[in-house]
């Protein structure tokens, strides 16, 4: 796929054209095939369409528009990444941002909530599931299956694609928007991490954040984003995969450092686990656990590297 150097108006005033001929003219198949090759050309041309699109809808001219799936050239490669210019980033924030009010406004929202060690799956209207982890939090708007906000913590969405109503993730300052997907997103108050394995997605900033980085996620993409930076990097699925075994009640490490591996359980568990220094924090360990048995992983680390084991109250303490 090719980068448009048409300026964002041009593109614009394209986009509306095209949404005016196919929902006012007698549309034909040859203009079908024409409009497929103008969204394929771009990620420019296929977020104006779909703000075209939005608008139409809002002004009450359409009482439902298909927007189709943009097109992939030939040429276009599964697992290529690309970084969207920040006016077209904006640019689907605001799609997104209209046709939700226009879908899903309601009156009230649903709260789901895990406790520390919880695990719950959700099954929406439409299919879709979201998996909520440990200590996790997360809203859906009033009758609305497409709209979701995530408070806190980790969860997984298999998500049932609609592309006339797209799924959206609000976590922190940003907003995640499926294309056909499974993906995990993990958040804290000012920072949230994604990572896909199946379909693609786009992470874009809210409406009047202060960065201005996007990107279309493709399998092995993993973004780490706030309000001050933004950092892409490629993984493989099998990996990512590995990395959801909280699933399933398990923590799986690789080569992972002790004290990474200790801060991943005291997630799971009110028994917290600590390190007397930071030379213990620094072995690696490797294997599969039960995730909320805190007690049954310090034991096994005591016997593995030899270490000393002390108790107080819920606190357990590991040491040379």
């Amino acid at each position: 796929m090719t980068q448009t150097n048409a300026s964002a108006t041009d593109i614009d005033l394209a986009a509306a054209d095209w949404v005016q001929r196919r929902n006012l003219w007698n549309w034909t198949g040859v203009e079908q095939i024409a409009l497929d090759a103008w969204l394929a050309e771009s990620d420019a041309h296929y977020i104006a369409y779909l703000r075209q699109c939005a608008v139409w809808n809002a002004a009450g001219r359409l009482a439902a528009l298909r927007v189709p799936m943009r097109p992939r050239s030939p040429s276009a490669k599964v697992g290529r990444r690309l970084f969207l210019r920040p006016a077209a980033a904006v640019a689907l924030v605001a799609v997104i941002g209209t046709a939700s009010f226009v879908y899903f406004r309601g009156t009230a929202d649903t709260i789901y909530e895990t406790p520390v060690g919880g695990h719950e799956i959700v099954t929406l209207r439409d299919g879709t599931r979201m998996e909520l982890n440990t200590d996790t939090a997360l809203k859906l708007g009033h009758g609305v299956d497409r709209r979701v906000t995530l408070l806190r913590g980790e969860a997984y969405f298999d998500v049932h694609h609609d592309s006339t109503h797209p799924f959206t993730v609000t976590a922190a300052t940003y907003r995640v928007t499926d294309l056909g997907t499974k993906f995990s997103i993990r958040a804290s108050s000012n920072e949230i991490r994604v990572s896909l394995l199946e379909g693609s997605a786009v992470v874009a900033p809210l409406e009047g954040a202060q960065s201005a980085k996007s990107a279309i996620l493709w399998p092995g993409d993993v973004v780490t984003a706030s309000a001050q930076k933004f950092a892409l990097s490629k993984q493989p699925v099998a990996r990512i995969a590995t990395g959801l075994a909280w699933r399933h009640g398990q923590l799986t490490f690789k080569d992972t450092t002790l004290a990474e591996a200790v801060a991943e359980f005291n997630r799971y568990n009110a028994k917290k686990i600590q390190l007397s220094d930071t030379e213990i924090g620094r072995l690696k360990i490797n294997g599969t656990f039960q995730a909320e048995n805190s007690e049954l992983f310090a034991a096994s680390v005591q016997e593995l590297f030899g270490l000393r084991n002390s108790k107080n109250g819920n606190e357990t303490t590991l040491s040379h």
